[in-house]
């Protein structure tokens, strides 16, 4: 019997640990992406790909074309890493069709995960910690604020609500404020942070005082399958994870089940938590409410998250775990080599990370290794011909730099001499 495709929005790591679960099990999947050639786009596993914006006005006609030329009527529905995709998907919601099953709810509900003032004013009003957090969205009301007196103590860290278009301007999703001087400098330097400036207090700490929870629910916003997971690195601050390891926290499960069901969310939810010792308490970053990056790692440790995501859209809602337990290793870790050796390459030079300390963090460990899959290689080894020519123009251009440096030296000492 064929099975129903899936269409999914998104063609990068995350969208790849979904080709991971569903391409051996013989399920079509189709890529809808910016480009249309991203890391998924060469996996044996696709069938098909559109390239198409999320922001086209012309989005849901040309979406429902492809469909009934390419596909038929009949598909499930998943983002991947793709936050545009999910509004705009989630704003059409009531023209998608009876036949197309998303893994995700309306615009009504995606709303309180995406707009982070909503999602912590819900946390809030049920127990959940939250760090302190002030919104503002003209330098004016910063100016009044900051006189008023913020009740928070530097550094603060400044961030965008909408991040993608902040990381696609400017290369990172925050930036830290020592004192209030630097808030104003970076304030105006980053164009206000497009109006909706998100200014929080930092809580200290490394990348493994980052938790991640990964949770499916179904439609009555009950959990059916959970897994957890520590960030071990970034490939910078505020940026994607390179590596991460197995966890399990009683009050992350606790947190988590509560939040999502006082949102009334479904589908696919990943909170993230950080540490706080100085106060001993969990607090709440955000909730993506698509697919994220490390959801292969659960299927290394026997959970498929994916195929649960796809069942209970064409049966669902499935009955709900009613017992929680950890039921996979410790110390299993989920690691993206190319970006990782980049950032141990970068701590090696900031002296934070020593090559022994490299080694043991991933050497003799089981783990899954993004995007490597001996029966689909064709995404690692584009994404590694991409990494190499990636560093050769950056190795070119910093030696072009330096010898336009000692030509420009060279006139100057030349100059000098004949002044003197």
């Amino acid at each position: 019997m064929s099975k129903v495709p899936v269409i999914l929005f998104g063609d990068h790591i995350a969208a790849y640990g979904v080709l991971r679960a569903l391409g051996p099990e013989n399920v079509p999947i189709h890529i809808v992406s910016h480009e249309g050639n991203g890391l998924c786009a060469r996996s044996r596993y696709v069938t098909s790909t559109l390239s198409l914006d999320p922001k086209d006005q012309m989005f849901l006609s040309k979406l429902m074309t492809w469909l009934s030329r390419r596909i038929g009527s009949e598909a499930v529905l998943m983002v991947a890493g793709e936050d545009d995709y999910l509004d705009t998907l989630s704003q059409n919601y009531e023209s998608l069709g009876p036949n197309l099953r998303p893994t995700f709810p309306s615009w009504d509900t995606v709303r309180r995960v995406r707009e982070k003032r909503e999602t912590y004013e819900i946390a809030e009003r049920i127990g959940i910690p939250v760090p302190r957090t002030f919104y503002v969205t003209s330098e004016e009301e910063l100016r009044e604020r900051l006189k008023k007196g913020l009740d928070a103590h530097y550094p603060l860290l400044m961030k965008c609500e909408d991040s993608k278009a902040f990381l696609g301007r400017y290369g990172t999703k925050g930036v830290v404020a020592n004192d209030e001087t630097q808030l104003f400098e970076s304030y105006v330097r980053y164009d206000r942070f497009l109006g909706k400036l998100l200014l929080q207090e930092m809580i200290p700490g490394g990348e493994n005082q980052l938790l991640n929870f990964i949770g499916i629910y179904n439609r009555n916003a009950e959990p059916i399958q959970v897994f957890m997971n520590r960030k071990v690195r970034s490939s910078a601050q505020f940026l994607s994870c390179t590596l991460m390891e197995t966890m399990w926290s009683g009050e992350v499960l606790e947190y988590s089940n509560r939040l999502i069901k006082e949102i009334g969310y479904w589908g696919y939810a990943n909170p993230e938590y950080k540490y706080d010792a100085r106060d001993g308490k969990i607090k709440l970053m955000e909730v993506n409410g698509r697919i994220s990056m490390s959801n292969s790692h659960a299927f290394r440790c026997g959970l498929d998250v994916i195929g649960t995501l796809y069942r209970d859209a064409l049966e669902g809602p499935l009955p709900r775990q009613e017992t929680f337990e950890k039921n996979y290793p410790d110390d299993i870790l989920w690691w993206l080599p190319a970006g990782d050796l980049a950032t141990a390459a970068r701590m090696f030079r900031e002296g934070s990370l020593t090559v022994r300390q490299y080694v043991r963090s991933v050497l003799g460990k089981k783990r899954i290794s993004e995007p490597i899959n001996w029966r689909d290689p064709r995404p690692f080894v584009a994404m590694s011909a991409s990494v190499l020519r990636t560093m050769v123009v950056r190795l070119w251009n910093r030696k072009r730099d330096d010898g336009l440096y000692s030509v420009q030296k060279g006139r100057e000492d030349v100059c000098q001499s004949m002044r003197s």
